[in-house]
């Protein structure tokens, strides 16, 4: 269900565009904008009055505001419908549990019966009764699906006939074993997380924005001017200090949600002042190639996840290489102890940290810059630098106060299409076409389906020999050329 709804969000009110997806209410600020809230309906307390239906989260309080009662009790029906929905299926899996025990149980007071002769008659008895009690259990699940059917269809014809153009909530449907395994969410992400298996994850899809991993990845690009001012500069400290501030612009455009995981082998280019490609070159690594008139820059980032507490790590490997044309110097860095910690990722307001350290190898000579906890240290040469993920400065001997980076609140444009993009693209993507046009429900049937799709065939980057590495433990691709060549033919 969804539609245009004026709300209150402490003293201010405007409009915003929600969605009723699965107990979760999302709102934009239009129709297929980026979603810019969610309120998670299971855990939070629904009071409706005149004309105004009041949301408290334990954090903050919504109220959504109707120009007519019978428009007020749509919703709320709706909302009432899908936390009864939720609730229903705890309590399936409830039942399933329970049968599981029992069947379990069963085996092994059978095994324990057949291994004494004179317990045979005790065998066939509890056999009788252990079908009947499974049967019965399988009775109470489809009652229960039979009584939850109208409901929800009742709020599909009310939908029908109301004035916006509004959405159903998705039905359950009717189980047809027992056995069959009920969708729970944070148990999911939490098994497939702990296990590092994003890519093959079925999250909700409203735990997602509207971009993928390559394009996440892609952002760093937005501030490539930083590289570019820094090729021309003759002062090897301050060199140093900038490329400093490119790294640190990384962490300005995290999101609040989780990309969408790309498939393997699949790239994600921009063609702008400078050539830039992505490819995901297995489930958790990914290889870059970027070259401009004033550098070349290339790399891979490995990243790892773990979940506990409703707290969402990252941890990054990074790689990276830059070279300057103007006098061919190249720079080596890489991370270490690198994490991105999302808290509260449930709640309407989750709170980003950043830890690691950069190090920079370049000629032997070796510069460390330190994040903690958002706040950033570091001394090269002559110069102090210090900051924040959203703001870098070097101070010289002069006191001087120079700006390495400052945060742009100008969006990166993830998606303007070329007619020469090759099928593998991210932005050929069916489930995150539907987000952008704010099909929510037809973006989470195009997720899904799309995980037991096949990877693309063709890469780009190539891993570098052992013997080419000094460091064993370090992972390098190299772009093997041709891509840019190719879309052009």
């Amino acid at each position: 269900m969804e539609g245009l709804l004026n709300c209150q969000i402490g003293f201010s009110t405007q409009k915003y565009y929600f969605i009723l997806h699965d107990s979760v209410l999302l709102y934009c600020k239009k129709k297929g904008n980026r979603v810019i809230g969610q309120i998670h309906l299971s855990i939070a307390k629904v009071e409706k009055r005149e004309c105004q239906i009041n949301i408290t989260t334990g954090i903050e309080k919504i109220i959504l505001l109707f120009e007519n009662n019978f428009e007020k009790d749509v919703w709320f029906d709706c909302i009432q419908k899908q936390n009864q929905k939720l609730h229903l299926e705890d309590e399936l899996e409830k039942v399933r549990s329970l049968q599981y025990q029992f069947e379990s149980t069963l085996k092994f007071v059978n095994k324990t019966i057949e291994q004494n002769p004179n317990l045979n008659s005790y065998s066939e008895r509890l056999q009788s009764y252990g079908s009947i009690f499974i049967d019965k259990l399988s009775e109470i699940v489809d009652l229960l699906y039979q009584s939850a059917q109208p409901e929800f269809q009742s709020c599909q014809s009310i939908n029908s006939i109301h004035t916006q153009s509004l959405k159903p909530a998705p039905l359950i449907k009717k189980s047809q074993k027992l056995k069959q395994q009920q969708f729970n969410v944070w148990g999911n992400v939490k098994n497939h997380i702990l296990n590092n298996n994003i890519y093959n994850m079925k999250l909700p899809i409203y735990l997602h924005q509207p971009s993928t991993m390559l394009q996440q990845v892609a952002t760093q690009m937005k501030y490539i001017s930083i590289l570019d001012r820094a090729s021309s500069i003759r002062d090897p400290d301050f060199k140093i200090a900038l490329i400093f501030g490119f790294l640190i612009s990384q962490y300005s455009s995290i999101p609040k949600l989780l990309p969408l995981p790309s498939k393997i082998n699949e790239t994600f280019e921009i063609v702008d002042t400078y050539k830039y490609l992505s490819q995901q070159i297995n489930e958790n690594t990914i290889a870059f190639y970027a070259t401009s008139p004033s550098l070349d820059y290339n790399g891979q980032i490995e990243y790892q996840f773990s979940f506990d507490n409703l707290i969402l790590d990252i941890n990054l490997v990074k790689s990276l290489f830059i070279s300057f044309k103007k006098n061919l110097d190249t720079y080596k860095i890489y991370s270490t102890n690198h994490f991105i910690s999302i808290k509260n990722l449930v709640t309407q307001k989750p709170e980003i940290v950043v830890e690691g350290n950069f190090i920079i190898d370049f000629k032997g000579t070796q510069y460390e810059i330190q994040i903690r906890s958002n706040q950033i240290k570091a001394v090269v040469g002559q110069f102090s630098i210090s900051g924040t993920t959203n703001k870098l400065i070097a101070n010289n001997f002069y006191n001087e106060e120079l700006i390495l980076f400052q945060k742009d609140e100008k969006e990166f444009e993830f998606n303007k299409h070329n007619p020469l993009l090759p099928p593998s693209d991210s932005r050929f993507r069916s489930d995150l076409i539907s987000m952008l046009e704010g099909n929510y429900y037809e973006a989470q049937q195009e997720k899904d389906r799309m995980i037991f799709e096949g990877e693309f065939l063709q890469s780009w980057f190539n891993p570098v020999q052992a013997d080419q590495i000094i460091n064993s433990n370090e992972k390098r691709y190299d772009y093997k050329g041709g891509y840019f060549t190719q879309s052009i033919q």
